[in-house]
């Protein structure tokens, strides 16, 4: 492992408490040296990210934080624009903009996922709203008149060709590939390749993987508790395609078949029919290989450390599971002090 680059964690959480719950939540990661928070957007399973990252603003000092992720599909970008400027008069400089195609948000309302050049759209819309009060989106002029910010536009991406696009438009990448070696360096790449296609400084990205995390007594007790997260991740893997996404073809079909039955409506939720999914098709293991750390705290630390090595340096991880607060301390007190 490099020493010589820091090595950071965030925490992203689905609002499925009470916001008072949340907050406390957000509190303790800020307290306990945490980078980022993400509060992700799915209206119809948790509540409203945009008020639950108001709260969070005003009750921490420290911290950057953002929507991990909004969509073109539930949201005008004129809207988005707005909310995210204000979270930004609540917590000047704190505050970043993550989006992607759509996932439980869309689904749960009966639309599709944005296409990349929908997604494209979307965050240059965006952008120039906070920028410049102006834009066109969908061939009709949009506008924000209240504010001008910069603020930090970030791509959830799960995919080559988002990663590319990424590389192409965004400030930062939310990396939903996996955390093992060969696949942290061909996203980079793919990242990096979208960068230079654009006239763009490729070191001027700011990478964050997205990892499903848990500290256990052992490998299996950790993985039983973030299974609902490992399906979530299994079911990007066939979304739009699974061309370019590393699948071994002995499971191709059974990713496949994941991605056609998945539960969006139990999405990320403990106890969700996923679980039970990925277990039918012989996915748990594979899934938590690729993207999980997880286990003791020495399995953690391997498991980071070989991603590490691979070029790795940032992890905004997802805590589902219902003792958060054990695992944020757990974390901290036995697992990041070995990337220090």
């Amino acid at each position: 492992m490099n020493r010589g680059e820091p090595v950071r964690f965030g925490i992203n959480f689905m609002p499925t408490a009470p916001a008072a719950e949340v907050v406390r939540w957000a509190r303790l990661v800020e307290d306990l040296g945490y980078e980022l928070l993400g509060i992700s957007d799915s209206q119809s399973i948790c509540r409203d990210v945009y008020m639950t990252l108001a709260l969070c603003a005003v009750n921490t000092e420290r911290i950057r934080f953002g929507p991990r992720v909004i969509t073109p599909v539930t949201r005008h970008p004129a809207v988005a624009a707005s909310a995210a400027a204000t979270l930004d008069e609540l917590a000047p400089g704190r505050t970043l903009v993550a989006m992607g195609s759509g996932d439980s948000a869309a689904y749960n309302v009966g639309l599709r996922p944005a296409s990349l050049a929908e997604l494209r759209e979307y965050a240059e819309t965006i952008r120039a709203l906070l920028a410049t009060g102006r834009a066109e989106y969908h061939g009709k002029a949009a506008t924000l008149t209240w504010k001008r910010a910069r603020l930090p536009i970030y791509l959830a991406a799960s995919g080559p060709k988002t990663l590319h696009l990424a590389g192409q438009i965004a400030d930062g990448v939310v990396i939903r590939t996996g955390i093992l070696p060969e696949i942290v360096r061909d996203s980079i790449a793919q990242v990096r390749a979208g960068a230079v296609a654009a006239g763009r400084d490729p070191d001027a990205i700011d990478l964050w993987w997205w990892p499903d995390v848990n500290v256990a007594t052992s490998y299996r007790e950790g993985v039983e508790e973030i299974k609902m997260s490992l399906a979530a991740a299994g079911n990007h893997l066939s979304r739009f395609t699974t061309a370019g996404k590393h699948i071994p073809p002995e499971l191709l079909e059974n990713v496949r078949a994941l991605g056609q039955r998945y539960a969006f409506a139990s999405h990320t939720l403990p106890g969700s029919a996923n679980n039970r999914l990925i277990e039918e098709l012989g996915l748990v293991d594979y899934l938590a290989d690729r993207f999980a750390a997880v286990g003791t705290p020495a399995d953690c630390v391997k498991k980071l450390t070989a991603a590490v090595d691979a070029g790795a340096r940032q992890f905004w991880m997802s805590v589902h599971f219902d003792d958060k607060e054990r695992f944020l301390r757990d974390w901290a007190e036995k697992v990041a002090p070995a990337f220090r």
